[in-house]
């Protein structure tokens, strides 16, 4: 019997840690329309801002950004090579990448000073440039792991007073 009332104690302490450990994920989309075409030799900028959906300075653990290429369907020199070169905050090559055929999804993880960047105002600066040949950008979708997600007060209330509840009820099942 102790050591049933003992599981439940732990069980109870588990629920009550894991409602402050919950992480949040942050999306931020931005689209271009029918896509933004890039001729030979010609960037493209944006900003990912990430204030305005509850963002909390200093939260961000981690961050990842795909951006959609597509191909204009015309040849560029005989065999279709097209080259782009992705940065993403300044450019210290730790993110982004030189990216050869940009016709589908490029996908990369964000380093450090980035990060720092995004943890510091909520922004991030991406530019793409066609080194050779041209294609089209359609979006951008920078995906944010924070720490510390708020729970409201009254919820977290909620859910410790229907934990103690629970207990009750286990202990008179105990007793009888």
């Amino acid at each position: 019997m102790l050591m049933k009332s003992v599981k439940v104690f732990v069980v109870a302490v588990a629920c009550m840690f894991s409602v402050n450990s919950f992480a949040g994920l942050i999306t931020d989309v931005e689209t271009f329309g029918n896509g933004k075409r890039l001729n030979q030799f010609h960037e493209f900028s944006w900003t990912h801002n990430i204030l305005d959906q509850g963002f909390t300075f200093g939260s961000a653990e981690s961050a990842s950004i795909e951006i959609a290429f597509r191909d204009d369907q015309k040849k560029f020199l005989k065999d279709g090579f097209e080259f782009a070169t992705i940065q993403i905050g300044f450019l210290d090559f730790e993110d982004g990448a030189w990216l050869a055929n940009p016709t589908v999804s490029w996908f990369g993880d964000l380093g450090i000073s980035s990060l720092a960047r995004l943890n510091s105002n909520g922004t991030l600066f991406v530019e793409v440039t066609s080194t050779l040949g041209d294609f089209y950008i359609d979006r951008s979708i920078l995906s944010v792991v924070t720490k510390n997600v708020s729970v409201s007060e009254s919820g977290a209330l909620m859910l410790f007073g229907l934990g103690l509840f629970g207990l009750g009820v286990m202990r008179r099942k105990v007793q009888a």
